[in-house]
């Protein structure tokens, strides 16, 4: 990359990490009145959002584990902005448009060597290993063993999670330098689905509600409707467009009929 090419990264970096800060520092008045349950669904997305733009400077296995907290504060701050914004921001909400689960951040799958001496804990029914390496990532990270299961003739396997977000494929790379290990799946789905897309524009962040139905999940055809929001650096968050497949009645969003805007 030439000097020039890195120094408009550099600049970018900063930018970012400026309107982030900006945003976290000014939250709008009210988001204490959110749901928890709905608070922890906007922290995922944030966290899923973050790594997002992480990733586009870096491929996230060779970043660090934990997530940027000014960036996920700031992310959270936006995403909670937009549902108390009005009525609507809580409909997108209960039809259950979240961020499509890539990139991983709360689980891992660590395929071993049925052989693994390490291993012996789980063979006798207990949620342990007497690997040193594994146990100080799971002190080290607040991880649990969640499950232990036979996965193949050659193989076993555990499935770690996490109790906060994490970058998981940061994680994946630190278990797969473990003896025995064979392979770290990161359980990513296959087929598309609902999501929250988030992109730079002039000194404000795009965010995208996608809600998608009918035959999509399949990822050869289908219906969108979708939503769209300007998040300003200073905080301030504006409603832009609606539009898209109107959405079916099986889809239970509070009311869409008084609550999804008409362009």
């Amino acid at each position: 990359m030439s000097i020039r090419g890195v120094n408009l990264l550099l600049m970018l970096s900063i930018a970012i990490s400026i309107c982030f800060t900006n945003s976290d520092s000014n939250p709008t008045p009210g988001q204490g009145n959110i749901p928890a349950n709905v608070a922890r669904k906007i922290r995922r997305d944030a966290a899923r959002l973050a790594l997002r733009i992480e990733g586009e400077k870096e491929d996230l296995r060779y970043q660090s584990v934990g997530i940027p907290k000014d960036r996920l504060n700031g992310i959270y701050n936006i995403l909670s902005n937009i549902y108390n914004l009005d009525e609507v921001g809580k409909s997108i909400e209960k039809c259950n448009i979240h961020t499509f689960p890539n990139p991983s951040i709360d689980h891992i799958v660590v395929i071993f060597n049925k052989t693994a001496d390490w291993a012996e804990p789980l063979r006798n029914g207990t949620n342990e290993t007497n690997s040193k390496e594994i146990n100080k990532l799971l002190s080290s990270y607040d991880l649990v063993i969640e499950k232990y299961v036979q996965w193949n003739d050659k193989s076993d396997a555990i499935t770690v999670r996490s109790k906060e977000p994490l970058n998981m494929a940061a994680l994946a790379n630190e278990f797969n330098n473990i003896t025995d290990v064979t392979e770290v799946d990161l359980g990513l789905p296959k087929v598309g689905g609902s999501d929250i897309r988030m992109k730079r524009i002039d000194n404000a962040w795009e965010l995208e509600y996608v809600l998608t139905f009918g035959g999509y999940a399949g990822m050869t055809s289908g219906k969108q409707h979708s939503w769209k929001y300007k998040a300003m650096d200073t905080g301030q968050v504006n409603f832009v467009s609606e539009g898209g497949d109107p959405i079916p009645a099986w889809i239970k969003c509070e009311k869409n009929e008084n609550t999804t805007r008409r362009l």
